[in-house]
């Protein structure tokens, strides 16, 4: 298995930091997608280059766990690794690589032997006092071992009230040795693009109480868990969503869950509740059938946020509020894998989440206070977090410029509420369709010909989209699941030829009342459709 250049960069960066600070634990922040698992399988492996090195590594969940050492096996298949993890059902402790589920190794520390290096993946978790399970092991450990190095990886370096987790007197990170950002990841290819449609149904949390940086939960149910903003959320959903085949809906609580899955399957989307009570054999049944294409929908309050790999994801819900940057990323960031024939993920928001904290690409930490400990006063950069001396102008790390006499701002209210900031979010509108036309469209190149198909409003023509039944594979395969959606009758015959589609689409297809259009490319793309029937049902 071979790194992208980004990848082995960073491994580089974090050795870099090592062999720079003698003492001190960094953290490697790197958004989804970006390979997390691999980079660390990489940094494991040229660990155990140094002799008698042994390593532990340590997840919340036995998904992660699994998934991580998954990875390791891939790119090294002769690794000295064992697992330790009841949920897996494995309790390996003698090899110079364990990985483990926090869960269940912290009590056993004294069997653990020598420990050089610990790595903490989803290290947001990790508690910004001198309590918890992960404090507790390494506290324990360092009795034994003096000389342990703590690594945290995460793809946000901040707490869920956007403190950076080496800020404050009882951190127990140091700084942040190497970073890839979302927006790298965007440019580069390696993320699916959010777009977000507006949405007629608003979810409120005014008057809605918070702690510790989030909404309490039970005021926020009273606030919105309601049946006619359920029916309403549903309503738009099922006719923003009807051309998305994998979704994910993320609700208050599991009762508020509750009531968001009977919505959508009185409207005949199937649906599942996945909650933090689920036992595994069921919650993996639901993933299992929602990635065959036999489950529509899974409704959750926060439990797919990691650990869960679902690249051809393309729907995201967003039915409850939050001021936390760490959950809206990782909820996002469930729709923004790549997969085949996956061109981008529609994120609905009826919340005020994105208006108040911006797109998720500019997400970052805040510091909790101008100065953070150290011999001499210091800040953390609000760009990267790199710590600089207070008097500092400019960044060491990536050269942002301090604001004179101005203490940056967190969490401003951006209008428009888009999911990123590029240029390239999308812009979606609603157009009324009054007319299609269908026409034999030539291809280019020896290529097979295509199916135009325009849509025309009052006054002019709209958008056009272009079906390939002659074509294979997945083109073919959209073709025909554009053609049955569209079909009067049951039974039909998709068309095996251009010439066939265009005679018989004016008289056995119908006609959708509205298109949702992204109106961000030199030409208009389709993104959604609307039909007589939604109408009645609303």
């Amino acid at each position: 298995m071979k790194l992208r250049d980004y990848q082995s960069g960073t491994v580089v960066k974090l050795w870099s930091w090592f062999h720079a600070n003698p003492e001190g634990n960094p953290v490697v922040e790197a958004a989804v997608g970006a390979g997390k698992s691999l980079m660390i399988a990489e940094t494991i492996r040229q660990a155990l280059e140094y002799p008698d090195t042994r390593v532990l590594m340590c997840v919340a969940s036995r998904e992660l766990c699994r998934q991580n050492a998954e990875r390791l096996i891939h790119l090294w298949p002769e690794a000295p690794v064992g697992i330790y993890s009841a949920g897996l059902k494995s309790r390996q402790l003698d090899k110079r690589i364990i990985y483990a589920t926090i869960g269940s190794v912290w009590r056993r520390w004294n069997e653990l032997g020598r420990v050089d290096l610990l790595m903490i993946d989803e290290c947001h978790n990790v508690s910004r006092k001198d309590q918890g399970m992960y404090r507790d092991l390494i506290r324990n450990l360092r009795t034994v071992c003096p000389y342990l190095r703590v690594v945290g990886w995460t793809g946000t370096a901040y707490h869920g009230d956007g403190v950076w987790l080496h800020d404050g007197e009882d951190a127990l990170f140091t700084d942040i040795a190497a970073r890839v950002s979302m927006r790298e990841l965007l440019d580069l290819g390696f993320l699916s693009p959010l777009i977000t449609p507006k949405t007629e149904t608003r979810l409120s949390a005014e008057g809605v109480g918070t702690r510790a940086g989030d909404y309490i939960v039970s005021q926020l149910a009273k606030a919105i868990d309601k049946d006619e903003l359920v029916n309403a959320c549903a309503d738009e959903l099922v006719r923003l969503g009807q051309e998305r085949s994998r979704w994910f809906a993320f609700g208050a609580t599991v009762e508020h869950c509750h009531h968001i899955r009977d919505a959508l399957r009185a409207r005949g989307i199937s649906a599942e509740v996945v909650s933090a009570t689920t036992p595994h054999p069921e919650r993996d049944r639901s993933l299992a059938m929602l990635k065959a294409g036999h489950l529509r929908c899974i409704v959750n309050v926060a439990t797919m946020t990691t650990g869960i790999d679902v690249p051809d994801l393309d729907l995201i819900a967003l039915l409850r509020n939050t001021r936390s940057p760490v959950l809206l990323t990782q909820i996002a960031g469930r729709g923004m894998r790549i997969a085949p024939g996956k061109s981008d993920c529609l994120f609905v928001d009826f919340t005020d989440t994105l208006s108040i904290l911006g797109p998720v690409d500019l997400l970052k930490g805040r510091a909790s206070r101008p100065s953070a400990g150290g011999d001499a006063p210091s800040k953390l950069c609000p760009e990267c977090g790199a710590r600089n001396l207070a008097a500092a102008k400019h960044c060491l790390a990536c050269d942002f410029e301090f604001p004179v006499n101005e203490v940056p701002k967190y969490s401003a209210r951006v209008s428009g509420a888009p999911a990123l900031s590029s240029d390239n979010a999308a812009r979606i509108e609603r157009h009324e369709v009054s007319a299609v036309d269908y026409r034999y469209w030539p291809g280019r190149d020896g290529k097979p010909p295509t199916l135009r198909v325009d849509y025309f409003g009052p006054f002019m023509r709209i958008a056009s989209e272009w079906l390939c039944f002659e074509h294979e594979g997945y083109a073919r395969s959209k073709a025909v699941t554009w053609w049955i959606m569209r079909a009067s009758g049951t039974g039909t015959t998709i068309p095996d030829t251009i010439d066939d589609a265009e005679s018989r689409a004016p008289n056995e297809l119908r006609t959708p009342r509205a298109i949702l259009v992204d109106t961000r490319p030199k030409y208009p793309e389709i993104k959604g459709y609307e039909w007589e029937e939604q109408q009645h049902a609303a």
